[in-house]
């Protein structure tokens, strides 16, 4: 289990004060995404890339031109496993501090699409109108059959 932090993107501050205004019809936090990109090697290994707030998707699915794009997996070769959140998973807990519980069961996102345990760096929130409100890195997590993977993303309104 991992707190994860990210940074809400800008895409989510410039729908916010229209959303609250009425301008823009609210889509309530929906689903999230968990993939394979979210890191660099800076020599020595992979690490986490910082969070950056201009994504508008994982950088696992983002323009593979993206520099430095020696750091990234080939096109081919990145996996993205996309899930609903229910009720349960999506908590206040506090009046402007809302908790979203990130879960992989046993069975879901084993295989990258090439007969591999997903290598995963990144997890993004998006909206009902698939807008990404918040992104985040964390260390890897290797995900196969044999385990459950639960991460927490906290936002603070």
């Amino acid at each position: 289990m991992a707190e994860i932090i990210g940074v809400v993107t800008d895409v989510a501050r410039a729908l916010f004060p229209q959303q609250l205004q009425g301008t823009v019809g609210f889509n309530a936090v929906s689903y999230f995404k968990i993939g394979e990109g979210g890191w660099i090697d800076p020599g020595g290994g992979k690490v986490p890339r910082t969070p950056d707030a201009t994504l508008t998707d994982l950088d696992a699915i983002i323009d593979a031109g993206r520099v430095p794009s020696a750091q990234r997996y080939s096109a081919d070769s990145r996996a993205v496993f996309q899930k609903a959140f229910v009720g349960s998973d999506l908590v206040y807990i506090a009046p402007t501090t809302l908790r979203c519980r990130c879960f992989l069961d046993f069975g879901e996102f084993n295989d990258d699409g090439f007969g591999n345990s997903p290598e995963l760096w990144e997890i993004a929130l998006y909206d009902a109108a698939d807008n990404m409100l918040v992104y985040g890195t964390f260390p890897l997590q290797l995900k196969d059959i044999t385990k459950q993977l639960e991460d927490f993303i906290r936002i603070i309104f």
